[in-house]
Parts: C-alpha cells; sequence; structure tokens
C-alpha cells in the first residue's frame, strides 16, 4: 500500500486560484416565536429586551472538498432563529492547507459567499413566524483584514 503526499498549499491566493464555488449547504433553518403555549423546553434561550446574534464560523477540509459553515443564531424579544450555512469548495485534488490558511480562507472569501444565504434564511424564518425579522451585522471588512483599519490608513 502506497501514500500519496498531498500537495500543500502555501499561500491563500493559491488556495483562491485552485478552489471553486462548488455547493451551498443549508444544516438547519428554524426558528420559535416566544409566545403561545407555554411550554418548557430545557434548552430554550430566554427571550430578551435586547437583540443578540452570536454567529459561528467552522471548517473542514476533506479530500478534495474545503466546507465553510456560518451558522447564526438569533435571539429577540420576539422569538430565537437559527440558521447554519455551508459553502462547499472543490479543488482538482486532494490537498493540504495549513490551519492559517484555511482560517484566512474561511475569513476572506467563504464567509463573504455564506453571508447572504444566512441573511436570507433568518429573515424568512421571522416573516413566516410573523415577528420582526431582525438584521444581522454587516460583514466587518476591516476585520478580516479586506480593507485596512482607520490607524493603518495615512491621511494625506
Amino acid at each position: 500500500m502506497s501514500t500519496t503526499e498531498l500537495r500543500e498549499v502555501s499561500s491563500l491566493e493559491e488556495l483562491q486560484q485552485l478552489a471553486e464555488l462548488f455547493d451551498i449547504v443549508y444544516y438547519e433553518v428554524s426558528g420559535r416565536r416566544v409566545d403561545g403555549f407555554d411550554r418548557v423546553d430545557e434548552d430554550a434561550d430566554e427571550p430578551s429586551d435586547d437583540d443578540r446574534a452570536d454567529i459561528q464560523l467552522m471548517q473542514r477540509l476533506e479530500g478534495d472538498r474545503l466546507a465553510i459553515r456560518t451558522r447564526a443564531q438569533v435571539v429577540t424579544s420576539e422569538g430565537r432563529l437559527v440558521a447554519d450555512v455551508a459553502a462547499v469548495f472543490r479543488t482538482p485534488e486532494p490537498v493540504s492547507v495549513p490551519v492559517a490558511i484555511a482560517r484566512r480562507f474561511a475569513e476572506v472569501i467563504a464567509t463573504p459567499v455564506t453571508r447572504p444565504y444566512l441573511r436570507e434564511a433568518i429573515h424568512q424564518s421571522a416573516v413566516k413566524l410573523g415577528i420582526a425579522p431582525p438584521l444581522l451585522p454587516i460583514l466587518d471588512l476591516e476585520a478580516i483584514g479586506l480593507v485596512p483599519s482607520a490607524s493603518q490608513v495615512k491621511l494625506t
């Protein structure tokens, strides 16, 4: 049995050139109103007067597939909404991607791809439940390094 050595990706630019968007996968889209029937639900978040959104980013590399998942859980005074969406990329051959490059790819390339699907799923769930649709915060381009921070910009 011979082991084939995987090609190691050496930069974000190389991974961006190799990877093509293959699919968008929804893992969860759900919503629940807080009014209605009284029911004890152990995993329910307590409704709050302050709307909050918890957004998580996950990644998985398997063979020639790289999946970047973005999960948002939004809790408002009217309900709880969840959306979990993945952008699946494929490469021409299985590759090895260092953690730092995979993380940067997820932040800079994949998150802008998944974000509109995530926002749409949250919005549609709220509309179907008859509650006010929350707005997810816009993608912070400065935080992911797509634009320089204000402290890096030199005024002339």
